[in-house]
């Protein structure tokens, strides 16, 4: 099947009917729940911008394998061009949201596509598990299907690892092999989307613990198989929404869920990594090529999100007639400085962009790992801040679509509730909701809770970002600057600031790193659980 439209999209997705729970009860057709209407609208939006002539041609390329159009998500760059070519798809996809959807179909599209170059790794156990990579990468690419992902165990006893909690199964873990396949049991979140995604893939994520092999397990199978369910969380979208009054969270809600697998059959070809003796140190000893193919739709998303935030911020206080304060320029300035800095980072990995030994082309240098983290953990907030700051008690006065609409309330609105002049009151109402929408409400605290942590721990990111960085240039700095150099000459800069930083050993020593008491001694599953 070619590069799908919206309308195949949502009938796959009527026809699959994953178990999936809200408020209690089972929802019998995720497509017709009015809770899932927006995000399922704008998905399939992305699905028919690939089709539409305007886009296509950035959007689809031939498949390697039936020369139809696919999707440029899956596309293996060997040449500048193609990454060229994936950074434009990219960027389109998080423009259509402007950043919202962080796990859209793009997203995992690009996972998939690191597994598949990953390949070697998964076939260090067994050589079937390194096909399998590949086969799922090419059989989602020519399905054209939408996956969401599961990489956290549960929140129950953090101070011990999975081995170590009450019930070995609280854990998604492996409970018994089997001809047709691995059963597995126990709990996995957050699955971002997955009501309204086809497929899951399920690994561990931020290391594996000594003596959790049987934890540490890989494998993607349709949403609908026998045994997993999805327990949602209370949706941050209003119960009413209209276009006007909730701009975004209307549209671009992005449900979680956690997963329960109640001994769910994963078939031999869908097993990556399968969780005996050995399978902590194929987990903990990889995830480079998926970070490589990540990391361009990740920092697209951020961008889109600055350039947003940038262009409301500035329409806000141009609508109440504040950018001529001096301590409004500041705030504005900050606020674009940040945006440009990062869309130089954004295409400046990509003009210092090199290939790997394999062919591939990769973004050049740390910078969009750096982006990532700062965006992450401080420039978003500080972003939702201004913006909050330049609104100040304006969000608390800003009348409903009906109240507009009532024919009596109207002219006082008019007069009362408008902006400078030249901003009638329906503008500068409709700014100060997509302000508040973004900033305040339900939807826009899941965002930036989201933000801060969709990668996982920023403490423990950024310390293994020091960890891995190459210090050696940085310390010669220091030693010329203490005379230790005289007569030795200057290094030059390079001239292909491209070519890829050397990684220091232990660029790895945060993953699977835990406190050594919580180290837990070798155990065995039982299979009666």
């Amino acid at each position: 099947m070619p590069a799908r439209s919206g309308a195949q999209y949502i009938a796959s997705l009527k026809q699959l009917q994953p178990e999936v729970y809200y408020q209690g009860e089972r929802v019998q057709d995720v497509t017709a729940h009015p809770l899932f209407a927006g995000p399922i609208r704008a998905i399939a939006e992305q699905y028919d911008m690939q089709l539409d002539p305007a886009y296509r041609d950035v959007m689809t390329y031939p498949s390697p394998s039936s020369g139809e159009p696919v999707s440029t998500s899956f596309l293996i760059p060997y040449t500048k061009e193609d990454l060229v070519k994936k950074r434009m798809h990219f960027k389109l996809r998080a423009d259509q949201n402007f950043g919202f959807m962080g796990r859209a179909p793009d997203f995992m599209n690009a996972f998939v596509t690191g597994w598949a170059l990953g390949k070697d790794r998964f076939a260090r156990a067994d050589p079937r598990y390194g096909t399998n990579a590949w086969n799922y990468y090419e059989y989602v690419r020519e399905h054209d299907l939408f996956l969401t992902h599961m990489l956290v165990a549960p929140q129950t006893d953090r101070a011990k690892t999975s081995a170590e909690q009450e019930d070995p199964f609280l854990h998604l873990g492996v409970v018994r092999e089997t001809e047709a396949g691995l059963i597995v049991r126990g709990a996995k979140m957050l699955g971002t989307m997955a009501p309204i995604t086809e497929e899951v893939a399920v690994l561990p994520y931020g290391g594996v613990a000594l003596g959790d092999d049987p934890y540490a397990v890989t494998f993607a199978i349709p949403n609908n198989t026998p045994g997993l369910k999805y327990i949602c969380r209370e949706s941050v979208a209003p119960s009413q929404p209209n276009s006007f009054d909730h701009p975004l969270s209307s549209r671009f809600e992005e449900m979680n869920c956690i997963a329960i697998f109640d001994d769910v059959l994963v078939p031999w070809e869908r097993v990556l990594v399968d969780g005996r003796p050995g399978s902590r140190e194929v987990i903990n000893a990889g995830g480079a090529a998926e970070a490589q193919q990540t990391a361009l739709p990740m920092a697209a998303r951020m961008l889109s999100q600055m350039e947003f935030f940038c262009g409301l911020a500035m329409k806000l206080a141009d609508a109440v007639g504040i950018t001529g304060f001096l301590h409004i320029q500041e705030k504005l300035g900050e606020m674009l400085s940040y945006l440009e800095v990062g869309r130089s980072v954004f295409y400046g990995a990509e003009a210092t962009a090199f290939p790997l030994p394999n062919g591939v082309w990769v973004s050049g240098g740390l910078g969009l790992r750096a982006f990532h983290l700062q965006t992450s953990s401080q420039i978003y907030q500080r972003m939702v801040e201004i913006v909050q700051i330049l609104a100040g008690g304006g969000f608390f006065y800003a009348p409903s679509r009906a109240d507009l609409d009532n024919p009596e309330l109207r002219p006082s609105i008019d007069k009362f509730v408008r902006g400078r002049p030249g901003i009638p009151a329906e503008e500068r109402i409709a700014l100060f909701k997509l302000a508040w929408d973004v900033t305040g409400t339900a939807f826009a605290q899941r965002v930036n809770q989201y933000v801060r942590f969709y990668s996982g721990d920023p403490i423990r990111n950024t310390a293994g970002f020091y960890l891995a960085h190459p210090k050696d240039d940085l310390f010669e700095a220091v030693e010329r600057a203490l005379g230790r150099r005289e007569g030795q000459p200057i290094p030059l800069s390079p001239a292909d600031p491209g070519i890829p930083f050397r990684r220091r050993p232990e660029s790895g020593s945060l993953s699977g790193a835990y406190p050594a008491a919580s180290n837990p001694a070798p155990r065995r599953l039982s299979a009666e659980g």
